[in-house]
């Protein structure tokens, strides 16, 4: 049988993305991508360096003129769309495993173990795009696939909804046609060809001929097949060339519906999407737009818009950072918990239980919090273990994100705050701007102390920042952090640091003067800037690439329309869904 599984495998190099270096995924204390290595939160040295956070939009070539999926891709200026190359991207973690759950059942999903995500540019999305598959994580595809296998034949109840013979008493061999068109269709989101399904009930049959005629083991081994192919790991993106301009192609309606799918609610498309995409009913803005607004509906897509600004927000780090047990013996993995609930339940609340303006996320005046997180912010309890909605105390100058402990943990060290990465996380994901790494040869180590002379956080800062060499970066970086030195490095609040009062007062040459969270978020809130990164933000982690000339239009539009809708995230999800960014792509790379 050893022929059946090494030319899959051979596929999936075949089908890689062009070579790169590949993200080391190890869990030690650094982080290791393909562009660059960064000592995590809470394990390096108390000095601190700014890093490449992102990109500038990439060139495009030549201005010639295109169209998207529905319109003229000419913008009101002049400008034509010119839309990133399409090609292939890999399933992340997660969009594996949900597919895998809406295939084959939470027994199958449990046992998928698929490769750790590679990071690049700061984005999973953007990893999975770029990224070549290394052998080892062939492997372990190969093995996630068995597992799989195996968990789905002992338990086939969901695999039934979708082929409805693997539940009979003696399936035959016409169950394993049923299973590579039906259950084929679904996995590798479009329908298989005669020349695909052949090979695929051959394996079933072959195998089902080796284990004594067991049609348990020739299912195992389909689905094994199905499982391994290029057509499940990796997103096609290729679409048709559009026929005015063939340098613009537009997505096919099933590709369409695919991207949609994980985007929207994290996993493969259903059965009822691919149906109406085959029936043509995936062509317009208005049957995209009706679409969409179904699926934001479900509770899929609260749990997948959750994992993005997981991700976004490095929140499911807060699991895995250090913090000096002497000093915080309250940072306990329950609390990490807490923290990242807090921030992903505001998120909730704001998108989805009030569909309301996005950017309250950075002044709401109100949070939730369980017994832990109140304690550690010194307010009331709330009654139970649970969490509940509480009003924030004024006196802290506490306002949405950058009051919450996610965040201020984080982006902290073991025992002493970070005011270069509090400033570069809102310079590089709430603003979208691009922080150089320090020049070559730079020590980016902070003055060496004087016992007898304790000095603050931000008095060593200013002292390093009087380094030519580093005041570029650290003047833009560390007053964004000056204005959150009241907040330790596990987000409680204090007023010393040291034993020195603490000076939180700070200005930077594009906001403004402030003192605090909430008079930074202030300034933030009405700073176009934070619209536009919200919507850059999903282009990178969601579509896979950097925002590129060409787009900015069309880029342009998706943002008036987000404002001009109270920036509220739900219809921005719609629209972005709708726009050409999002149905058409370039040449294949």
């Amino acid at each position: 049988m050893m022929r059946l599984v090494l030319p899959l495998g051979g596929c999936l190099l075949l089908a890689a993305c062009p070579s790169d270096p590949v993200a080391n995924t190890s869990d030690g204390d650094t982080t290791t991508t393909a562009a660059t290595t960064t000592t995590s939160p809470g394990t390096g040295s108390t000095g601190d360096s700014p890093g490449s956070t992102g990109d500038v939009p990439t060139s495009t070539g030549d201005d010639s003129p295109t169209t998207d999926a529905s319109t003229s891709t000419t913008g009101d200026d002049g400008e034509h769309f010119e839309p990133a190359p399409g090609g292939l991207r890999r399933l992340q973690r997660h969009h594996y495993v949900g597919s895998v759950r809406y295939l084959l059942g939470d027994a199958a999903a449990g046992a998928a173990a698929p490769p750790e995500d590679y990071s690049l540019h700061g984005f999973d999305a953007i990893g999975a795009a770029e990224l070549s598959l290394q052998e080892s994580a062939i492997e372990q595809l190969e093995a996630s696939a068995r597992a799989v296998a195996v968990a789905a034949v002992a338990d086939r109840t969901t695999l039934g909804g979708h082929v409805p013979c693997v539940l009979e008493a003696d399936p035959g061999d016409t169950c394993y046609e049923a299973i590579a068109a039906d259950l084929g269709r679904l996995a590798w989101r479009r329908p298989l060809t005669a020349e695909e399904v052949g090979p695929l009930v051959a394996i079933a049959k072959d195998a089902s001929a080796w284990g004594g005629g067991s049609f348990a083991t020739g299912l195992q081994y389909e689905l094994m097949a199905l499982l391994q192919s290029p057509y499940f790991i990796y997103l096609v993106e290729v679409g048709e060339p559009d026929p005015v301009d063939p340098a613009v192609r537009t997505l096919t309606p099933t590709e369409l519906a695919a991207r949609m799918s994980f985007f929207l609610i994290g996993r493969t498309p259903d059965a009822e999407l691919l149906t109406a995409a085959e029936a043509g009913e995936l062509t317009t803005d208005d049957d995209v737009r009706a679409v969409a607004e179904a699926m934001i509906a479900r509770t899929e897509a609260r749990a997948t818009l959750s994992n993005f600004y997981s991700e976004l927000f490095q929140l499911r780090d807060l699991s895995t950072i250090n913090k000096s047990n002497e000093l915080f013996p309250q940072f306990t993995p329950e609390l990490a918990y807490a923290m990242k609930y807090e921030t992903l339940r505001l998120i909730e609340d704001i998108v989805w239980d009030k569909d309301a303006d996005f950017r309250t996320l950075l002044d709401a005046d109100y949070t939730f919090v369980n017994p832990a997180l109140a304690s550690l912010y010194g307010l009331p309890p709330p009654p139970g273990q649970g969490f509940a909605k509480v009003d924030l105390a004024a006196e802290q100058g506490r306002a949405g994100l950058l009051g919450q402990a996610s965040f201020l943990a984080r982006f902290a060290h073991p025992a002493e705050t970070s005011p270069t990465r509090r400033g570069q996380f809102i310079r590089a994901k709430l603003l979208c701007e691009a922080v150089p790494p320090p020049p070559p040869g730079v020590d980016a180590s902070l003055p060496t102390e004087d016992p007898n002379k304790p000095q603050t956080m931000k008095q060593k800062l200013l002292q390093h920042m009087r380094d030519p060499s580093c005041s570029g970066c650290h003047s833009l970086l560390d007053p964004l952090g000056f204005a959150l030195e009241n907040y330790d490095p596990v987000g409680a609040y204090r007023t010393l640091d040291d034993g020195l009062e603490i000076d939180p007062s700070a200005n930077a040459a594009d906001l403004g003067e402030f003192a605090s969270a909430r008079d930074l978020a202030e300034l933030l809130f009405d700073d176009p800037r934070i619209t536009a990164c919200v919507i850059k933000n999903f282009v990178r982690g969601s579509l896979g690439h950097m925002e590129r000339l060409g787009e900015i239009d069309v880029l342009d539009d998706l943002e008036a329309g987000f404002v001009a809708n109270d920036h509220r995230l739900q219809h921005l999800l719609v629209e972005l869904a709708v726009s050409p960014v999002f149905r058409a792509v370039g040449a294949p790379k």
